[in-house]
């Protein structure tokens, strides 16, 4: 009898505890398979664009800041590396710093090309920053021609793959 009610009672618990249990994701941000949301770049200059406006293309967006060496080196890394295949996908780069002059130096110093380059000059404030949880990490997505998130983190080896 006593095997009996200990096996009620976990059962019981187990029951209470499984509607408890939740099996979406984490928030952290945008997943494969949504559509990533309208971002409006700012490009070096001041001049603002829709990410609508590569609709029709492939896409990697990549967050980075200046500060952040992981990011950066990631950032250099897509920029050669989809530069160097030609590849049918547009590049967008993001930097989320509040100076544009370490911004412009950091460009030069890693060769990168301004056309491909925006920035976010609120950095951690900035509604974009928040809107992606990049608190949590910097990341990249490749987004397809309808505005679908294909993959998240790529990498060169991911896009030679994937591509």
């Amino acid at each position: 009898m006593k095997y009996v009610n200990f096996c009620l009672i976990a059962l019981f618990s187990l029951a209470l505890s499984s509607g408890s249990v939740k099996d979406a994701a984490p928030s952290l941000g945008y997943y494969p398979g949504e559509i990533i949301p309208e971002i409006v770049l700012t490009d070096l200059e001041g001049d603002k664009y829709k990410l609508s406006e590569f609709k029709g293309n492939k896409v990697v967006v990549n967050f980075w800041a200046t500060y952040d060496a992981h990011s950066r080196a990631t950032n250099i890394r897509l920029h050669n590396y989809l530069k160097m295949i030609s590849a049918d996908v547009t590049f967008i780069s993001i930097a989320f710093d509040e100076n544009i002059n370490v911004l412009d130096r950091t460009m030069a110093m890693d060769n990168l090309d301004a056309p491909s380059l925006f920035c976010d000059v609120r950095g951690t404030e900035s509604d974009l920053y928040r809107d992606f949880k990049l608190s949590r990490g910097f990341r990249s997505y490749l987004i397809d021609e309808n505005g679908v998130i294909i993959a998240m983190n790529v990498t060169p080896e991911d896009l030679s793959i994937i591509l």
